[in-house]
């Protein structure tokens, strides 16, 4: 029998890789699985060093496994409201990871099908994400300390990306993946999938070898018109989705001047800030 092909979803926390996930969810041939690295079940079974064949197993076990938090079911869910999709057998086999980064490109090299999609959203945006999250930024927390290294949130851990330097980090990595991988590396950014989510998606589908079917079109309709209030959640009223980030004003001007004239300046929403 052969393997369902893979695609790694790959993005910042507060990037928006939880509503891309779900968007691939909604394909019903699709078996998505939800920040498998982290999980209890599978953490520690690969690493940047891992062989082939090691890889391989891991991704075949991810496939069939029935893991509450990789799968979100029951109490292991995060959002209060999650989607759920009809299924057919899986032709390919999608998860969605905010952490352990550093596994994309040896990903890439021992499963040579496999497709890697990295989300960017403008770093102001992501600091007011992650500061307005209760479960990500606790309130005793300093945003002037924080939003540039995390130092408490990240916990000197290389897993985390949590604040402004690690998304610079990041945002450099997906650019240097799509040039060493041209063909099966794709990068997105969140807030064109906003503007035109529908294009985006079976643009993104197309590039993985899915079809959007009717699912996919009623699932981006509701979670662009219905707001949950779950910041957790994958249904936002998206349309009226502000460009400006709600972070104090030095910490924006520090991150435009920071950026000007890099590589990474195209990733900064015009108007924000």
């Amino acid at each position: 029998m052969s393997r369902p092909a893979l695609v790694g979803l790959h993005g910042a926390p507060r990037s928006g890789t939880s509503w891309l996930g779900a968007l691939f969810d909604s394909s019903e041939q699709v078996a998505y699985r939800f920040q498998p690295f982290f999980a209890y079940a599978f953490r520690g079974r690969i690493d940047r060093n891992s062989d082939a064949p090691g890889i391989v197993r891991f991704f075949d076990d991810l496939l069939v496994t029935d893991d509450a938090f990789v799968t979100q079911r029951g109490d292991a869910r995060l959002a209060r409201d999650g989607p759920t999709f009809a299924k057919t057998r899986p032709s390919h086999l999608v998860y969605k990871e905010v952490r352990f980064h550093d596994l994309m490109a040896p990903i890439l090299d021992a499963v040579p099908d496999a497709r890697c999609i990295g989300l960017v959203r403008d770093p102001r945006s992501v600091l007011a994400s992650w500061f307005a999250a209760p479960r990500e930024f606790k309130p005793e927390w300093s945003q002037r300390t924080e939003w540039r290294r995390a130092p408490i949130k990240n916990a000197g851990l290389d897993e985390n990306w949590f604040g402004y330097e690690r998304w610079k980090e990041l945002a450099q990595l997906f650019l240097e993946l799509g040039t060493r991988f041209p063909e099966r590396f794709r990068l997105v950014r969140y807030e064109h999938l906003v503007r035109s989510p529908g294009d985006v998606a079976r643009s993104l589908f197309e590039f993985c070898g899915l079809v959007p079917g009717g699912q996919t079109s009623r699932f981006i309709e509701e979670s662009t018109t219905r707001d949950d209030g779950d910041p957790y959640g994958v249904f936002r009223q998206r349309a009226r989705l502000r460009p400006d980030a709600n972070i104090p004003a030095e910490i924006a001007s520090e991150i435009e001047s920071d950026l000007s004239g890099t590589a990474l300046e195209q990733f900064l929403e015009p108007g924000a800030g």
